[in-house]
């Protein structure tokens, strides 16, 4: 499983989320070639709300057992059933 660390601006405010701030995620992706799924991955965040996404780390973890986090334990699990899943750190807002 690959997984991303990043950051996105989000560009449709929410009850969660504000418009024009810019949060850190995580994103977690069944198919570990990053570079083919670009693309999908840049789509997937826009159609959830966010733009200007910036990539800053990537790596692939093998199993579950690494992760200590229950919200990254269920965006795992989610990436396993539907392809990819993310996580917002809404409670840091980096701009």
């Amino acid at each position: 499983m690959l997984i991303l660390n990043g950051s996105a601006e989000c560009v449709s405010g929410s009850n969660e989320h504000v418009l024009g701030n810019v949060h850190a995620f995580n994103m977690f992706l069944k198919n570990d070639n990053l570079e083919e799924q670009l693309s999908d991955i840049e789509q997937y965040l826009v159609n959830r709300g966010w733009d200007n996404i910036e990539i800053t780390d990537n790596g692939l973890i093998d199993n579950i057992e690494g992760i200590q986090h229950s919200t990254l334990i269920e965006a795992f699990k989610k990436a396993q059933n539907e392809g990819f899943s993310v996580v917002i750190n809404n409670t840091i807002k980096l701009k």
